[in-house]
């Protein structure tokens, strides 16, 4: 089969623009990425629900969500693909 990738609990600090304010709020994600940069880019799912949790589900206009730090990452288990 393929590799087993490792997937990963993360307490992370994300900064968003609501209007013309910067908000930064702590939350979790879990992801088989450890790295702000690749969360962003590769792991659609996870930003999809950082989205709906900051905006909503009806949020019509520019979306602007970035992760700024990630405090802690915890193995809590491996992929099956």
């Amino acid at each position: 089969m393929g590799n087993k990738r490792d997937i990963y609990y993360l307490e992370i600090c994300i900064s968003y623009k609501k209007g013309k304010t910067y908000t930064k709020l702590d939350t979790w994600a879990v992801s088989k990425f450890t790295t702000a940069h690749d969360i962003m880019k590769n792991d659609s799912k996870t930003m999809g629900r950082l989205n709906d949790l900051v905006y909503g589900h009806k949020y019509k206009s520019v979306r602007q969500l970035v992760i700024t730090k990630i405090f802690s990452i915890k193995k809590v288990g491996e992929s099956l693909v």
